[in-house]
């Protein structure tokens, strides 16, 4: 078909950025496909539409898998090769707005409640965080991408009026995509800053607790040791009720000291 080796290969690394480049009579339209999760650790993987004779589509993913939904749901009479090219980026763009509605909806699930989270929900919400991130990566460069197509200078792709308008509204549901991810992003920090504070105020409660009852326990263990020591007190420590004495006193001080301690803050 003649398209460009570099190019192709650059369509093939897993982490190629988004991008527009125009060579020999073809236009190269690089991005990323959404909800992939393979060897490489990511949750998109790029994507080439070549523009020229015909429309070529490159992805190191299956064609089948990327495209047999847009196959099945799509339905175009006669498009030019702009417009199909434009509804296979409407669609992909489809299935990034789908996928973070289902993280908003996981996430509001989730951060019902701050206080009854749970390590496992913590580590959900680190691999939205993560999904989200990548979802930006891609869609931002993507965005820019598909700007310079309305570019005069650049004369990238024939667009005629109904294009142009279309074009425009694909760059405002990307940006309002950019957006909701911004926002959600910003929603799962609050969350696990709220969770880090309360997880520090539990610390800190549990640590004074554990401060008092020492603090309370030290007194019997003072005493204790004052009576095993080899030296005289003023009074009889030999006598019947002596033990018992000494015993209630350590009890009724430990107690009274642990209760000023955890009722004054």
């Amino acid at each position: 078909l003649g398209l460009d080796d570099d190019l192709v290969n650059d369509a093939l690394d897993p982490h190629e950025i988004p991008r527009i480049e125009q060579g020999d009579g073809w236009v190269y339209f690089i991005t990323r496909l959404p909800g992939v999760d393979d060897n490489f650790n990511d949750f998109t993987t790029p994507i080439m539409f070549a523009l020229g004779e015909h429309v070529v589509t490159l992805s190191r993913e299956r064609m089948g898998r990327v495209w047999q939904p847009f196959v099945d749901r799509t339905r175009i009479q006669a498009p030019s090769q702009t417009q199909l090219f434009l509804v296979m980026v409407e669609a992909m763009l489809r299935s990034y707005q789908s996928r973070v509605a289902l993280i908003n909806r996981q996430t509001r699930a989730v951060t019902g409640d701050v206080t009854t989270l749970r390590s496992r929900d913590i580590a959900t919400l680190v691999e939205f965080e993560r999904k989200l991130n990548d979802y930006l990566d891609a869609l931002i460069p993507t965005n820019v991408a598909l700007e310079r197509t309305l570019n005069t200078r650049y004369k990238l792709i024939k667009l005629g009026e109904e294009d142009q308008g279309i074009v425009e509204d694909l760059s405002v549901d990307i940006e309002q995509l950019i957006a909701r991810c911004k926002s959600l992003l910003r929603t799962i920090q609050n969350v696990r800053d709220s969770f880090r504070a309360v997880m520090d105020t539990r610390l800190n409660e549990t640590m004074r607790i554990l401060t008092v009852a020492t603090l309370a326990l030290t007194i019997p263990t003072m005493l204790a040791g004052l009576f095993g020591m080899n030296v005289d007190f003023p009074f009889d420590t030999h006598g019947v009720m002596a033990f018992w004495v000494i015993v209630v006193a350590s009890i009724i001080t430990a107690i009274a000291t642990g209760y000023y301690f955890l009722k004054k803050r």
